[in-house]
C-alpha cells in the first residue's frame, strides 16, 4: 500500500476506536485499540489475522445477543439528529479526504511518468474508479477463477461495495460514495445561492394545472430512473454477449487493460468536446435535482440498488409508535427529510430502490424507535456508531485481508507503466 493508503487506514482505525470510545459501553475498547496498534506496528503479520478474527467474533456476538451487555450500545441509547449527521459527515469526509489524497499522489505519479520511472508510488486504490474493468475482472473470477494481477484493488473495492449493499442496502451511496457527496455539496450550495422554490410555485398554481404538472413530473422521473438500469444492462450485455470467457482472459493480460487507469486519467485530463458536454450535463443535473446523478445516471447505483434489495436491513416504521397512527397526527417529517422523497410515513417497510440507508428519516422522526434501519421484525436496529463500524469493516478492514493475502497490489512494474504511458494512444486491445 502507498503512503496515502496507509494514512487512510490509520484514520479509519482511529475513527473506529472513536466509535467504540464514544459509546456508553466501553467493553473491549482497550483490546480493540491494542489489536489495531499491534497490526499496524507488525505490518500485517499473521497476528493480524488473529486480531481481526477476535474483532469479527465480538461483532458476531453483538449480533447474536443484542440485548446482552456489553453489546447493547450497538443499538444506541440516544436519539439525536446531530449524532446521525455527525457520524455520517465524519465518515464521508474521511473517505473523500482519503480519495483526494490518493488522487494527488496518483497525479504526481503520472506527472513523473513523462520523465522516466516515477519515484512516487502509484496508489492502488485508484483502481476503484475503473467500473468496467472491475466488472470484467468479476466475470473472469466467476467463470475462469482468474484473479487479475494488474488492477486487483478495483475488484476488491467492487466486492466490498457489493458486500456492504448486501448487508445494509445502499449505504455505500448514502455514507461513502465521494461522487454522491460532491453532488450533495453542490446541490446545497445551489439552494443557498439560487433557491428555486418549485414546490411553492406549484402550490400557487390552479389545482388542475398543479395535478397535471405533478403527473408529468412523476412519469418523467420514473422514465429517467430507468436510464441507470439501461446503462448497467448495456454493460452486463457487453460482458456476457460481447466478451466470451477466453476473450476475458486475453484482455486481462493485454496492455490495454494494464493501462486502464492511465486511459481513465487521460480521459478526464484531456477531455474531448463530447466529454465536456457530458460532464456539464452531470454537473447541471446534480445542481438541479438532489441525488440527481445517483438517481438517474449512475450504473453502480443501479447495481447497489439491485444487490441491496436482498439486504435484511431496511428502513422500517413501527405503527404503534408512529405519531400518525398512535396519536392521529399528520406527521411526515421522515418524508421531508428523505433526499429521495420516499413516503416513509405511509409504509411499514421501505423497499424502494432509491433508499440510500442514510438514516435522515430516522434522525428526523421525533419518536425514538418509530423509524429504524433494522432487520425483519424491527430487530437489531443500527445506531450511528454501528453503521460506521460496518462501513469501516467493509471498506477498510476487508481490503486489509486482501493486502495481507497479497491480492491488493498491482504487479505492473513502474517501467512497464512508463512504456504504456508513452504508447497510450496506440495500445492494442489484446
Amino acid at each position: 500500500m502507498s503512503v496515502t493508503e496507509w494514512l487512510a487506514m490509520a484514520l479509519a482505525l482511529g475513527l473506529g476506536c472513536w466509535a467504540l470510545l464514544s459509546g456508553p459501553r466501553r467493553f473491549g475498547v482497550g483490546l480493540t485499540a491494542a489489536l489495531a496498534l499491534l497490526a499496524w506496528g507488525l505490518a500485517l503479520t499473521p497476528l493480524l489475522w488473529l486480531g481481526l478474527a477476535a474483532v469479527a467474533l465480538l461483532l458476531g456476538l453483538a449480533v447474536a445477543f443484542p440485548q446482552r451487555r456489553p453489546f447493547v450500545w450497538l443499538q444506541g441509547s440516544e436519539h439525536r439528529p446531530r449524532d446521525w449527521s455527525r457520524w455520517r459527515d465524519i465518515t464521508q469526509w474521511l473517505l473523500v479526504g482519503a480519495m483526494a489524497a490518493a488522487g494527488a499522489q496518483y497525479a504526481l505519479h503520472v506527472w513523473q511518468l513523462d520523465s522516466g520511472i516515477p519515484s512516487v508510488a502509484r496508489p492502488d486504490v485508484v483502481d476503484a474508479f475503473l467500473p468496467i474493468a472491475g466488472l470484467i475482472q468479476l466475470k473472469g473470477l466467476l467463470e475462469l477463477g482468474l484473479w487479475d494481477a494488474h488492477h486487483p484493488a478495483g475488484l476488491v473495492m467492487l466486492l466490498a461495495a457489493i458486500g456492504l449493499s448486501l448487508t445494509v442496502k445502499r449505504a455505500f451511496c448514502g455514507w461513502a460514495c465521494p461522487i454522491g457527496w460532491m453532488g450533495e455539496q453542490g446541490y446545497q450550495l445551489r439552494r443557498r445561492l439560487l433557491p428555486l422554490n418549485w414546490r411553492e410555485r406549484l402550490a400557487a398554481m390552479p389545482n388542475w394545472l398543479n395535478r397535471s404538472v405533478s403527473i408529468v413530473t412523476l412519469v418523467l422521473d420514473w422514465a429517467l430512473r430507468l436510464v441507470k438500469y439501461g446503462i448497467l444492462a448495456w454493460l452486463v450485455n457487453l460482458l456476457l454477449a460481447g466478451m466470451p470467457a477466453m476473450m476475458v482472459a486475453r484482455y486481462l493480460q493485454g496492455p490495454y487493460h494494464q493501462a486502464a487507469d492511465l486511459k481513465m486519467w487521460a480521459l478526464f485530463t484531456q477531455p474531448s468536446a463530447g466529454m465536456l458536454m457530458g460532464l456539464a450535463v452531470v454537473v447541471l443535473l446534480a445542481l438541479v435535482r438532489r441525488n440527481g446523478v445517483c438517481r438517474y445516471l449512475c450504473p453502480y447505483g443501479a447495481l447497489m440498488a439491485m444487490v441491496g434489495a436482498l439486504s435484511p436491513y431496511k428502513i422500517r416504521r413501527d405503527t404503534a409508535r408512529c405519531l400518525r397512527e398512535a396519536k392521529g397526527m399528520n406527521c411526515d417529517k421522515c418524508h421531508r427529510a428523505c433526499p429521495s422523497r420516499i413516503h416513509v410515513e405511509v409504509v411499514g417497510t421501505v423497499h424502494s430502490d432509491e433508499c440510500h440507508a442514510c438514516q435522515r428519516c430516522v434522525a428526523a422522526c421525533p419518536v425514538k424507535g418509530a423509524v429504524t434501519l433494522s432487520a425483519p421484525g424491527r430487530r437489531w436496529p443500527l445506531s450511528p456508531r454501528a453503521m460506521v463500524l460496518v462501513i469501516i469493516g467493509f471498506l477498510f478492514v476487508m481490503p486489509l485481508f486482501f493486502y495481507a493475502a497479497g491480492l491488493w497490489g498491482s504487479d505492473t512494474s513502474p517501467m512497464m507503466r512508463m512504456m504504456l504511458w508513452q504508447r497510450l494512444e496506440n495500445l492494442p486491445l489484446f
